[in-house]
């Protein structure tokens, strides 16, 4: 392998392989999950935004599922291939947006942002604009379920992580990082294709909240916390939990 090291932006490298390195995650479960609390809570909803889309497989089981989909994601490498997986399937489509600037879409019944995409807000003030932004494109008293990880997980699978694993056409390495002080995890890949003589690099980084610090963001926005539920489970979600999904309800004009 070439020393020849290229930085890339986070996603824009492991893009082609992404679904390889996640093979791993039932899919299916998580929206069967997400469904569930859609059906318990806005059992009208139709229209859903799935926001850090990524390469889709959210957005291609919702649609399973029969909603109208629209999928966001920053990285245009991801969408790239989530667009080629979707093709000229009726009722979906897939935009480049940042969560926190958002406005002028939808409006949907219901917003989900899954697999802990919202640590990627490093600071509480991205926090605020991405809850703000989401609000915007949300109808009066649709549902918003996001999930996050906790410094449990963060500790037990990515303190010092290592590994490496070789592909059709690709290999790559990665190493994960969590700092107890700073509560960021880093997780930083090297990815070498066969085609190429260059090692791809990117590093993402993700804060890792106490539920609290997040639990208060939610309640300083405009929507109601209807609960923090324990990762897959109707039980409350705690510091002892690996992730935490919230369900959040959009204000309605009698609020």
């Amino acid at each position: 392998m070439t020393d020849d090291k290229i930085p890339q932006a986070p996603y824009q490298g492991l893009a082609p392989i992404y679904d390889y390195v996640m093979r791993h995650i039932d899919y299916e479960e998580w929206v069967d999950y997400v469904h569930s609390l859609i059906e318990r809570l806005a059992p009208d909803t139709e229209q859903v935004a799935d926001l850090a889309c990524g390469t889709g497989n959210m957005s291609l089981e919702l649609k399973r599922l029969g909603y109208e989909v629209t999928g966001v994601d920053l990285s245009e490498a991801m969408l790239r291939v989530a667009n080629g997986k979707a093709g000229s399937e009726a009722g979906m489509e897939f935009v480049q947006r940042d969560l926190r600037e958002l406005e002028g879409l939808g409006p949907f019944d219901a917003v989900v942002c899954m697999y802990d995409s919202f640590n990627y807000m490093l600071e509480a003030d991205d926090l605020d604009e991405a809850l703000a932004s989401i609000a915007s494109i949300i109808r009066p008293g649709g549902l918003f379920v996001f999930d996050v990880c906790t410094q449990r997980n963060s500790l037990r699978y990515f303190h010092d992580m290592r590994d490496k694993e070789t592909g059709p056409g690709f290999s790559y390495e990665r190493h994960s990082v969590y700092d107890q002080d700073t509560r960021l995890q880093s997780n930083h890949f090297q990815i070498h294709y066969e085609e190429g003589d260059v090692v791809l690099e990117e590093t993402h980084v993700q804060r890792i909240y106490p539920v609290a610090a997040i639990a208060k963001r939610v309640k300083a926005s405009v929507f109601d916390l209807l609960d923090a539920f324990d990762g897959f489970t109707l039980n409350e979600g705690t510091e002892d939990s690996d992730r935490i999904h919230f369900v959040l309800r959009a204000p309605t004009p009698e609020n």
